[in-house]
């Protein structure tokens, strides 16, 4: 959620933007109306309603399975939301969507229910960079078939990932001026000016401060013991190397000069310095060079 910086937790928090994924989940849910509209916006859909946004949402289907923690989950009265603001470029975000979209419909179909019954799911992620590398604004994904490229499996799943990065390219002049203030441009129109004015109010609220503190020195105490935990490893593995290394020469060298002074036959010489009869013949063959 976040990243490690030189500045003080004070600085950085003055410094958020809705691109800030603390503030961004903090401005939806507590305006719904604002994230029903972004939703709209972006899927170029109607919503009647949605359900109070629900952010840092967690799902774990059993002890075993992997758990996952959705950024802001919310439904409406047939289709499941689930939006992911992603500031830097992650590998296996695809493979993180489908994990998603199987969580998602296991979790909202109880045993003995129809398979109509379940809803349209929408996996978003907002990424400030190119995920695929192609350029495009945005790429939509849903199942279809791969012999005639026009069947589609219509199983109501979409997985859509936005590229801030290319947001010029987009058609709608109200969704460019989303992405554009996202990436740290001035709010040119009513939505933006809105989620301005949200952000604003975020980082005057005390307990959402206390609680992005609390949570950025944890984060930071977590990484320094993990860097931490892997110097001590890597200290201990190149310990463990140097003395393999320094033995193997030990032994190389007794071999030689027990070849030298012609003590004992290859054979024996190999079982006095344990060292493979192969590797003792090789050392006696260049002795002779």
């Amino acid at each position: 959620m976040f990243e490690a910086t030189t500045n003080t937790a004070e600085e950085n928090w003055d410094s958020l933007t809705l691109a800030n994924n603390f503030i961004f989940c903090k401005v939806m849910e507590s305006n719904p109306d604002l994230c029903k509209h972004l939703l709209e916006l972006l899927l170029h859909i109607e919503i009647d309603h949605i359900e109070p946004p629900q952010v840092e949402r967690t799902f774990q289907e059993s002890i075993s399975s992997k758990g996952v923690r959705f950024d802001v989950y919310t439904k409406s009265e047939n289709e499941i939301f689930d939006i992911e603001i992603q500031t830097v470029r992650k590998k296996n975000l695809p493979k993180r969507a489908r994990y998603y979209q199987s969580i998602i419909d296991v979790s909202n179909l109880n045993s003995g229910v129809n398979y109509k019954n379940l809803k349209d799911t929408y996996i978003i992620f907002i990424c400030l960079q190119d995920v695929f590398g192609k350029g495009l604004p945005v790429y939509s994904f849903e199942n279809i078939c791969t012999e005639d490229k026009e069947t589609k499996l219509d199983d109501r799943a979409f997985k859509i990932f936005f590229n801030a990065e290319n947001c010029d390219k987009i058609e709608s002049v109200e969704e460019r001026a989303f992405f554009n203030f996202l990436k740290g441009k001035a709010a040119d129109d009513n939505f933006t000016k809105h989620l301005e004015e949200k952000v604003f109010l975020a980082k005057k609220n005390l307990e959402w401060r206390n609680q992005y503190m609390t949570f950025k020195e944890q984060f930071c105490e977590e990484i320094e013991e993990a860097r931490e935990e892997a110097y001590n490893e890597g200290y201990n593995m190149a310990c463990t190397e140097v003395a393999a290394k320094t033995e193997e020469s030990t032994k190389i060298e007794n071999a030689k000069n027990l070849l030298k002074m012609n003590l004992g036959t290859i054979e024996q010489i190999s079982h006095a310095v344990s060292l493979p009869l192969e590797q003792v013949m090789e050392i006696a063959e260049n002795l002779k060079a």
